[in-house]
């Protein structure tokens, strides 16, 4: 039995974006008879340290270490922070015998963990890129000082060359590590899947969210469900919110948390614009219920955000046949994957008033936006399925140890 190391600087007692796609893949791993270490953390606490598909498995054992909750203002400190949980993390998987392979969760510290497997073992590692640091940082306006950014980029540098595989979630995000000097060779290009044995269409009667929340049928939700972080565009959502103030049956529903939720109810409400609501983030089990329980999506990403990083609702979306709108870079594949195969509406996300058309396109026209969904549906099975991407990893995998 082949032994994976898993190395994750989130644990998932700490809603992400990634958890599911961590969960389901070491679930998947441990059906075809790998044996799983994991090493994570613990902040938050909102959450179990495991999740339920993975209590009692057998050839699966996590090392869990507390972290402090540091305020994201506070970069410097959370960064080293960071750092730090990476070198106490080496301290225990040092300590772990017969390991073949390790997979390397992506944060802006990762190189820490990939040099210490470098400097101490001849394990083979693969590096699976989620975000790319500080690309985002950079083209969301976080990060401004051109030193600075040029000293992570070096940095990541290091982790994509000291990684055998790499693997990406987007043919966009592909050719900026090429543009980073990384051999395509070692790149693969899988998709954040849903979970296609749990995540499924609920009908409204049975619907957990629309009966907690007392949803009227009667409306049309534009619902955008995740993090409002630095990434998220919710100017545009203000705008095209304000556009649309005077279609008294379409409400926009804001659901989660982030570090712009904040400036976004202050800003929605100085506006005056009563036609947004916020709710609060839902548990992991909840998924189905909240995007069954809108009309379409809105997925508004600041200019120059594809690329490092790339929705992972879409997926989740198209499994709860649900249409998409899209607020993107215009020139990217993912912008052009929607609207070539009918599967939503991409609109450049300098354009509030495309949006606020595709917006009304759909409300207008049920058939339409019943198409979408049922196109994004099928799309779906085929490319963003669980059952079709952690098969590739698998293989990867396999072909990692063979050659090691």
């Amino acid at each position: 039995m082949k032994k994976i190391l898993f190395i994750c600087t989130e644990g998932f007692d700490t809603p992400g974006p990634s958890n599911h796609l961590v969960g389901t893949l070491i679930e998947d791993l441990l059906e075809n008879e790998f044996h799983i270490t994991l090493i994570q953390s613990r902040r938050q606490k909102i959450n179990g340290d495991i999740p339920d598909n993975l209590i009692g498995k057998s050839n699966f054992e996590a090392i869990t270490l507390d972290r402090k909750v540091i305020k994201k203002s506070s970069f410097i400190k959370r960064y080293i922070e960071e750092v730090t949980y990476h070198f106490r993390a080496f301290k225990k998987w040092r300590k772990v015998k017969d390991i073949d392979a390790v997979f390397v969760q992506s944060c802006p510290t990762v190189m820490f963990s990939i040099l210490l497997l470098k400097l101490f073992t001849k394990y083979p590692i693969l590096y699976s890129v989620q975000d790319m640091w500080p690309g985002s940082a950079v083209n969301s306006g976080v990060l401004t000082n051109k030193l600075i950014a040029s000293f992570f980029y070096n940095l990541q540098k290091i982790a994509y060359n000291f990684s055998d595989v790499l693997t990406v979630i987007s043919e966009d995000m592909k050719r900026k590590v090429i543009e980073q000097g990384v051999k395509e060779a070692k790149i693969y290009q899988i998709v954040n899947w849903f979970d296609d044995r749990s995540v499924h269409e609920v009908a409204w009667s049975e619907n957990r969210f629309v009966n907690k929340y007392d949803l009227s049928r009667k409306k049309f939700y534009v619902q955008y469900a995740g993090t409002m972080g630095y990434v998220f565009d919710y100017k545009m959502v203000l705008n095209v919110a304000e556009k649309l103030k005077s279609y008294n049956n379409i409400e926009f529903h804001m659901i989660g948390q982030g570090s712009h939720k904040e400036s976004f109810i202050k800003e929605a409400k100085e506006r005056g614009l009563s036609n947004i609501v916020f709710f609060p983030l839902e548990p992991q089990h909840m998924v189905s219920d909240v995007y069954s329980a809108c009309s379409i999506c809105l997925i508004p990403l600041k200019r120059g955000i594809i690329g490092n990083s790339v929705p992972s609702k879409a997926g989740l979306l198209m499994a709860c046949n649900r249409a998409i709108v899209n607020s993107v870079d215009e020139n990217s594949d993912y912008y052009k994957i929607f609207n070539e195969n009918e599967i939503g509406i991409s609109v450049s996300n300098n354009d509030s008033d495309g949006v606020f058309e595709a917006i009304i396109r759909l409300y207008e026209d049920k058939d339409k936006r019943d198409s979408f969904a049922q196109n994004g549906h099928e799309f779906g099975e085929k490319y963003y399925s669980r059952s079709v991407n952690t098969k590739k990893f698998i293989d990867i995998f396999h072909q990692m140890i063979e050659e090691n």
